[in-house]
């Protein structure tokens, strides 16, 4: 617990960088995919994190097991959410922000 505790700011950057990733690539990719963008969104952040935490694997900075295979799926839900509803709500906030209606609703 400690480690993430005193990680906390290079974990957020982290799951940033995949959701904006992960946004970029079902943006560009979703109109040649016949899946609806919502699945289509959870499998790129599957993969792209699986993919990942595979990658740091094969370098040797963690061991493999899979509790961390297990723990990555997860953690693409995560990313997969940020990546559907986060960038929808920055951009309604940002629009708020723009006519001067009062953000804090």
């Amino acid at each position: 617990m400690e480690i993430i505790t005193n990680n906390i700011g290079s974990i957020l950057g982290i799951v940033m960088i995949l959701a904006f990733s992960v946004n970029i690539i079902v943006q560009v990719t979703k109109d040649f995919i016949l899946l609806p963008t919502k699945l289509w969104c959870i499998v790129v952040s599957a993969s792209l994190i699986i993919g990942c935490v595979l990658s740091v694997m094969a370098i040797g900075y963690i061991k493999f097991s899979f509790l961390a295979i297990i723990l990555a799926i997860a953690g693409s839900f995560i990313v997969a959410f940020i990546a559907m509803y986060g960038f929808d709500t920055f951009r309604e906030l940002w629009e708020r922000f723009k006519k001067g209606e009062n953000i804090n609703d």
